[in-house]
This record gives structure tokens, sequence and C-alpha cells, in this order.
């Protein structure tokens, strides 16, 4: 598997760094962080809600992706998609791109809490380019989170479930990264 880390401007090489260990580790991705920044166009800012439009800038970030790679973002600004208040990350599967939006992640959380939030909703993400749904089960790095003490309480894992449904199309998950 190929995947290209991209960034926004402000979101730290660090955290990419991160992020690239973390997706080589469960997924044995070969993780390509790409070094010119992507910023969103200024026609998909929602004025009055203060949020970029999620669909809109992963569709922008398509155009940027190579195409034998998964591209995602890691993006320092706020999100939305018609029906929600916010979204933390969106992956649109058809087009193996994904956005992870950071600052509700960020709050009220240390470094490291803040690095583990964005870890999850990274994977749960490519989980989504990958095929998988939204898991009942709620430690599932697949459930859906509502709010970051949501994001808190699911692991970095995938329930058996959702790793033989990944298993089936060829994807090697990290033994630490399954529930047993």
């Amino acid at each position: 598997m190929q995947i290209q880390l991209f960034r926004t401007r402000n979101v730290e090489r660090k955290m990419l760094e991160e992020v690239a260990s973390c997706l080589h580790k469960v997924f044995s991705a070969n993780v390509e962080i790409v070094d010119h920044y992507i910023e969103p166009p200024i026609d998909i800012f929602d004025d009055k809600r203060m949020q970029y439009l999620a669909d809109a800038f992963v569709y922008h970030v398509y155009r940027y992706r190579n195409f034998v790679s998964i591209a995602i973002i890691l993006a320092e600004f706020d999100a939305y998609v018609k029906g929600l208040n916010f979204v933390f990350g969106l992956a649109i599967p058809h087009l193996k791109t994904a956005a992870v939006f950071l600052p509700r992640l960020a709050v009220a959380a240390s470094g490291i809490v803040f690095i583990e939030r964005v870890k999850k909703e990274v994977i749960h993400e490519l989980g989504h380019i990958l095929g998988l749904k939204h898991c009942f089960k709620r430690e599932c790095v697949m459930s859906f989170s509502n709010s970051v003490a949501e994001v808190d309480s699911k692991t970095m894992k995938f329930c058996r479930k959702c790793t033989k449904l990944l298993e089936k199309q060829g994807y090697k998950i990290g033994q630490e990264y399954t529930l047993m």
C-alpha cells in the first residue's frame, strides 16, 4: 500500500512523521510525506459557520494525489459536511483521498493525547478508503465519533470483524492493531 501524507501550512512535519510511522506499523504501508503545503480554496469557506466544506476540500486534495497512492491530508482548520455541525475527518473512497481536521481533536489535549487522537482518525478514514463502514463495537477504531470523548474511548485497533474484512481484500494488519 502506497500512501501520500499532505498537510496545510500550520501542521508541523513532526505530526506527519508520527502518523507515517503509525500507518507503517498498522498496514505495513509505504508512506511518503509530501513536502509542499496544500491550502484550501477560499470559495469553500462558509463565512456564517466559520468552517470549510469538507467534501469540497477532499476533492481539492485529490488533484494533488499521484494515481498509485492513497492521499491523506492533515488540515489545521475546522470543517463540516451538510447535515453535521463538524467532522473530525472525511474520506471519499472512490477518490482514495481523505482529510483529517485537527482543531477539534486538539481540544483539552496534551501533545501525546492530541497525537493519539489524530492517529485514530487517520486510521479510521483510511479504513473507509479501504471499504470499511462504521463499526458498532465502541472500542474499534472504525466506530463513529461525535465528540473527542468518543475518540478518546475507542482504541487504535480494528475489531475482529473489521480486521477480517480488510484481510479478505489482501491487507495485512499488524497483530497489535487487532482487538482480541
